[in-house]
């Protein structure tokens, strides 16, 4: 009973999860509609998360484990950058951060291929971040807008990989298995640098 009521969680999360993300990524930065689908995706997404936390460890499935942290990673991450554009890190930042560089190395060490390509955008991630808050805390001079190109580049980080387990449990499929894995990162990233770009642009124009 307990799986199932963590199942019908983790599905449904999912599904807003997925809803809410479109309707922010499509819809004007800073606007009410943003704003509103924001905060859904958050709390949809942290939801996703501990329910595929919680799963893994109900089945012994690593994998799934790996991929709910990693998840939590990104969009715990791309929520505080507009909460803290400081980005100077609290004790639970520098938690979450090695919590998410400890999943990389994980994934990268387990030689499983799909885990290695999420493990290796982990680690980068990670590091990233290691150095962002070296420098918020020493109060020196950080690259311009880097508050607003984390919280794109981890937010739709963490859309990609919601949208790529949605795939895997729906379409079944042993011939084309990877690439119904990596197809969404390799679409998602070159939309993450665009949008990046777009909006680092435009950074008096957006409230967040």
């Amino acid at each position: 009973m307990t799986y199932q009521i963590a199942l019908l969680i983790h599905i449904i999360s999912g599904f807003t999860a997925l809803t809410c993300g479109l309707f922010a990524i499509i819809a004007p930065k800073g606007g009410r509609l943003h704003l509103i689908s924001g905060k859904i995706y958050f709390i949809a997404m942290l939801l996703v998360s501990f329910s595929a936390v919680f799963i893994s460890l109900l089945k012994h499935n690593s994998f799934l484990l790996h991929i709910g942290i990693f998840a939590f990673f990104m969009v715990y991450s791309g929520y505080r950058s507009i909460k803290n554009k400081s980005l100077k890190p609290m004790l639970l930042d520098w938690i979450v951060l090695f919590l998410g560089l400890a999943n990389a190395v994980l994934m990268l060490i387990s030689l499983k291929t799909i885990l290695m390509v999420f493990g290796l955008i982990g680690v980068y991630l990670s590091l990233s971040d290691f150095r962002l808050f070296v420098l918020a805390t020493g109060n020196k001079e950080m690259p311009k807008n880097q508050w607003l190109i984390r919280h794109i580049g981890m937010m739709l980080g963490a859309y990609i990989s919601t949208f790529t387990a949605f795939l895997v449990v729906n379409i079944q499929s042993e011939n084309y298995a990877y690439l119904i894995w990596l197809m969404p990162t390799f679409i998602g990233t070159p939309l993450i640098v665009f949008w990046t770009m777009k909006y680092t642009r435009k950074t008096k124009s957006i409230h967040v």
